[in-house]
């Protein structure tokens, strides 16, 4: 890789980063959660190559484990799951809760194979606390990764 377009995308990932850290520092943990989500690829740039997709993806999951821990203390209260597109401006992270515009709480992920096996997500998925699955769609494939039940 190039060094300065290496320099020009990691600034790009840490601008991400901070960007959805900044988003859950402004949450409410304690109130309620109608599918709230944020993208950890605002600009699309991990279409790009193999290795801004492998690092989306990174901060997609990374992002993931953060919605966790900041919700935790709530325990079954909240649910948070992330998807994982194959456009990956489209990659998102969700939290999720009873609320008063009765969406269906808890999601029930209908239409979703869990235990899937996915190569793009084998090496960074930790398969001891969340499991994959596959949402086959008529337009495209989603992966969602959610915390073992």
């Amino acid at each position: 890789m190039d060094r300065r377009y290496e320099k020009r995308i990691n600034r790009y990932w840490e601008k991400m980063e901070a960007k959805c850290r900044d988003s859950f520092e402004r949450l409410d943990t304690n109130e309620w959660f109608d599918l709230w989500h944020t993208h950890p690829d605002w600009d699309g740039k991990g279409n790009a190559r193999p290795e801004n997709r492998q690092r989306c993806d990174e901060l997609t999951y990374d992002m993931l484990m953060l919605a966790e821990s900041i919700t935790a203390h709530r325990g079954n209260e909240v649910q948070c799951f992330a998807l994982v597109k194959e456009d990956t401006m489209d990659n998102s992270v969700y939290i999720h809760s009873e609320n008063p515009n009765d969406s269906e709480f808890p999601f029930q992920y209908d239409g979703v194979v869990w235990g899937y096996s996915s190569v793009r997500l084998e090496k960074i998925v930790d398969l001891k606390y969340h499991e994959v699955g596959l949402f086959d769609g008529q337009d495209e494939k989603t992966l969602f990764i959610r915390k073992n039940a």
